[in-house]
């Protein structure tokens, strides 16, 4: 309970600095007058405190009087006006109550455009809001163009977004989901020049947004807001193209927009890894998980840890595989009359991808290190329907129902071969081969419910959420093993043949309730109560072939059929106290849970497990302004042991590799602090973001590994305390000259603490603690030179380091550079050259995976007609034919690099008609209000004589 005290401690602590910080608040006030001692109206002063480096902008009065609200200190000034020199000077804020004087000068020379940042940034707590322009997108440039562009956000080749460190997993277009929130197909499929602008949210979930109480861990969700006058036409493209190696792209996008009513189209077919529609489990990217696998993305990093994962730029070149897709979908979203807003989508995909696959597995254990390679060829198809529909209903202004159905249907067949070696050391322990025939059903439906109530007694509310959902699935799987042990001096030879049939049904219920009781203004009390029931249950019927009979027989030991219960009630008190600049909530939560396990075959045995935890609940978060805040979180979460962990039976459907569940084991609870600082300095434009985030896990769920003959490997699982994670993500940008240059520079730290348990020949478990650090340094310059050039460099150095307590023989360190050089050149009658050149250089990695490929493409576009809606591209991928994947993934006993096909050399011609077509209503016109400076966005404005920021 020491962390809890010191967590407290800390939280009271920045309450009274908070406190004593905002008491510290005067005002400064000044009047500005010209050589003729008239006052200047509509002068511009943008302010900024050397000490704290908070800023802000006003805009000068009648009698040109104006007054700066700010902490005490030395502030720099620059004021500025049309026909005045810029005064820039350094005052100091004090309790005076004395009016300072400025006079403007006549200006001289020639009037040259200055470009101010004015509030392109803005951070309020949770969301950070970046306003869109013409200056940062070409004509026919899509959403994903702009998130480019934008610090703290990065975009990968197959359409990844991660921001400040962490995947981004939803999308919204104007605050509701399109096509099921899938990202890559609101960032592929939206033109830039629609946007007003882009929202990345922590989102804790609608019931969250309504009782402003922040409960577990969010997710990154981005926001697309369109311009009032994109709300009412129709848009899209319509693309086909044609190229060598068999190549080939269709793709449709039709969008109708009538303010609130909205309807889109989209189709495609290609097979070079086009990436839309993507209709995976969707979710994901929460809790450590995904913060791993965000910063592993914005180092440029592969999969899990450190090493290239070049790709030519492109539609989904950077996947794994070669995929052909057939893909369908539509998007519907309107307004039933003033009270029932509907919004949801249908989707159907057929994806067949064929990947070859080189991996190196080194496994510490019993006092060896195991090579363990393999390379493995699959064909896999993939089926899938996605159905979500949204109903939100506002009976009135205290009254508000949401209701969410979805259902998810696929089909999956998949064959596959793999051939493999197993050395310890220098002696050969086994070769084998193994052959697998799989086809599965699955089918996943949930629903989501949602009512708020608000009572006439102002911040009195009542919540209640309720989900339900249901995923069964039905496989048959084929599996021909066929080993040769090399025991001594002689040869063992293992073939075996299984048909393993799986009937397997998860459900969960969750009922939460909420209300909140406010003790004064600013301060509520809210009490919550949670039930949490989980099932999983799985009938696996193992068949094991007769070479005699050519018949399959049913194997008793390695079938089960088992049934697991989790219950949990979760009862929690927050005070939340809300402050016009920082607010806290400050509470526990009890949550006792049980967790039965029955096997109902091959014997009848009941496990059953019943635990308590208590966590804090401590939130802090401090807005010096729109554009700095930060913030401190602390939650705790459960983690489920899957099906494959609790299964009391073996695995042998890969005789290498055997595992056996274990019934008794125990939930996993995660304790999570994290930190976060954001700053935007309204005056140089320069960007930070910052975080940190600690993670614990009692009852971690952990393997233990026993060596079997030739090399083979039985893993088991148990709980263990000792695991913990630690991240942290920056990301600095300065834009200098108008940003013609941008400079980004960014960093990524990740330290893993891993356990697991290695048992030696006597049957002794020994504990390892794997330590893997993972760190990422990122540069790159953006250059924009007038109207004709884009540019942008960039160079990415990554380590991941692993030690291992038990053995030091299998300490080992891979280090990744990446070399990138991007360009787009806009010539004479409407051509556009583009070219992309990636470099990377790998050490570390073993002999049979180890790549440094060199990428490059490169096109040549014409854009035809007036508006330029017609483009004719010819494009050259992967000019040097050598893209290749190679990542490394850790674990706490070692390591395995990989080794993966990707889309290779070929040529393209495509053709691409853009729609658009926009119309304003009168009442949108009436409503669009014209822009002035210092309302968000970037403005522009002439001043003579040189005088910029």
């Amino acid at each position: 309970m020491n962390h809890y005290k010191l967590l407290t401690i800390v939280f009271l602590f920045l309450i009274g600095w908070a406190r004593d910080a905002h008491a510290q608040d005067d005002v400064r006030r000044g009047r500005l007058q010209d050589t003729a001692r008239q006052s200047v109206v509509g002068a511009t002063i943008l302010w900024m405190q050397l000490d704290q480096g908070d800023s802000g902008k006003l805009v000068t009065g009648i009698d040109g009087k104006w007054a700066i609200v700010a902490a005490l200190g030395n502030y720099r000034l620059k004021i500025s006006h049309v026909g005045f020199r810029t005064i820039d000077t350094i005052v100091q804020m004090q309790r005076d109550a004395r009016e300072l004087l400025f006079t403007l000068w006549p200006a001289d020379g020639m009037l040259e455009e200055v470009r101010l940042e004015a509030q392109r940034v803005q951070i309020k707590e949770d969301t950070v809001t970046y306003l869109v322009d013409s200056t940062m997108y070409r004509k026919n440039d899509k959403v994903e163009d702009v998130l480019k562009n934008l610090p703290g956000v990065q975009v990968d080749r197959d359409g990844t977004v991660t921001a400040q460190g962490k995947q981004v997993t939803r999308v919204k277009v104007n605050g509701k989901e399109f096509f099921n929130g899938d990202v890559t197909t609101a960032t592929k499929e939206l033109y830039a020049d629609m946007v007003d602008r882009i929202q990345i949210i922590d989102d804790y979930g609608d019931q969250t947004a309504f009782t402003g109480v922040r409960d577990g861990d969010p997710t990154k969700t981005m926001n697309i807001q369109l311009r009032k006058d994109k709300n009412k036409g129709y848009f899209g493209n319509l693309t086909a193209g044609g190229g060598s190696e068999d190549r080939f792209l269709g793709k449709t996008s039709i969008n109708r927009f009538n303010n609130e009513q909205q309807i889109s189209l989209l189709g495609t077919f290609n097979n070079i890894n086009e990436s839309s529609l993507n209709l995976g489990n969707g979710g994901g990217g929460g809790g450590m998980g995904g913060m791993m696998a965000g910063m592993a993305r914005s180092m440029g990093l592969g999969r899990g840890g450190a090493g290239a994962a070049s790709g030519v730029g492109g539609q989904g070149t950077n996947s794994d595989g070669i995929t052909e897709t057939k893909a369908a979908g539509i998007n519907y979203r309107d307004e039933w009359g003033e009270r029932v807003s509907v919004y949801g989508s249908y989707s159907i995909s057929d994806r067949e991808t064929e990947v070859l696959q080189s991996t190196s597995q080194q496994t510490l254990i019993d006092k060896q290190t195991l090579d363990f390679r393999q390379t493995a060829r699959s064909n896999r198809e993939n089926l899938n329907h996605r159905f979500s529909f949204n109903l939100e209903f506002k009976a009135d202004s205290f009254n508000y129902l949401k209701i969410n159905p979805s259902v998810r249907i696929n089909h999956s067949e998949s064959v596959s071969n793999a051939g493999f070696v197993n050395y310890s050391g220098d002696v050969l322990r086994s070769t084998g081969n193994q052959d697998q025939l799989s086809q599965s059903n699955t089918i996943d439906w949930g629903a989501n419910l949602l009512f708020n109530h608000k009572f006439k007694k102002r911040g009195r509310t009542f919540s209640l959420q309720g989900n339900i959902g249901e995923t069964s699935l039905d496989g048959v799987d084929n599996v021909l093993n066929f080993n040769n042990l090399f025991i001594q001096s002689s040869t063992i030879v293992l073939r075996q043949a299984q048909e393993i049939a799986q009937d397997n049904e998860n459900n969960n219920q969750t009922i939460r309730l909420s209300y909140t009781e406010p003790i004064t203004s600013k301060r509520n009390l809210e009490i919550n109560y949670s039930l949490i029931h989980q099932q999983q249950g799985n009938d696996r019927g193992v068949g094991i072939l007769d070479s005699l009979s050519g018949n399959y027989t049913a194997n008793d030991s390695l079938s089960n059929n088992y049934l697991n219960d989790y219950w949990a009630h979760r009862v929690g008190l927050n005070l939340r106290t809300t402050e016009k600049k920082y607010n806290y909530s400050i509470g526990f939560g009890v949550q006792p849970a049980r967790m039965e396990t029955r096997s109902i075959a091959p014997v009848n045995a009941l496990f059953m497990n019943q635990l308590v935890n208590i966590f804090p609940v401590v939130r802090f978060a401090y807005n010096f302004s729109k554009s700095k805040s930060l913030n401190f979180n602390y939650n705790g979460a459960n983690n489920q042991p899957t099906n494959a962990q609790l299964q009391p039976v073996a695995d042998r459907s890969n005789l290498q590799f055997i595992s056996i569940g274990n019934p008794d084991l125990k939930p996993e609870f995660t304790h999570t602090f994290s930190m976060r600082y954001n700053r935007f300095d309204m005056i140089s434009g320069n960007v930070f973001f910052g975080n940190l985030t600690a993670s614990f896990t009692q009852d971690k769920i952990v393997n233990s590994t026993r060596l079997l003959r030739g090399g083979a490997q039985e893993i088991r699982y148990l709980n263990s305390n000792g695991f913990y994670t630690v991240a942290g993500f920056y990301n600095i940008s300065k834009p200098i000259m108008n940003r013609t240059f941008v400079f980004n520079l960014g960093g990524n730290m990740l330290f893993n603490n891993q356990l697991a348990f290695l048992e030696d020949s006597s049957r002794v478990q020994n504990k390892n603690i794997g330590k893997n650090w993972v760190l990422g340094q990122r540069f790159s310059t953006d250059i924009k030179v007038k109207k004709w050039l884009e540019m942008t460099w960039s160079v990415n150095w990554s380590l991941n380091d692993l030690s291992n307590s038990y053995q030091k023989n299998l300490d080992a360190s891979v280090i990744g550079w990446t070399f990138s050089h991007y360009g787009r050149i806009f010539l004479p009658k409407d051509f556009i050259l583009n070219y992309e050149m990636d470099r990377s250089l790998n050490i570390g990695f073993s002999s049979t995976t180890l790549a440094n490929p060199f990428i490059i493409q490169a096109s040549l576009e014409k854009q035809v007609f007036k508006d330029r809606n017609l483009s004719l591209k010819l494009q050259v991928f992967d000019v040097l034919n050598q893209n290749i994947g190679v990542s490394r993934s850790v674990n706490a006993n070692g390591f395995t690099d990989t080794r993966t096909n990707r889309l290779g050399r070929f040529v393209m011609l495509t053709a691409t008609y853009r729609l658009n077509k926009f119309g304003v209503s009168s009442k949108q016109a009436s409503s669009n209000t014209p822009f002035m400076p210092g309302g968000g966005g970037e403005y522009k404005m002439r001043m003579p004589g040189g005088g910029g920021f």
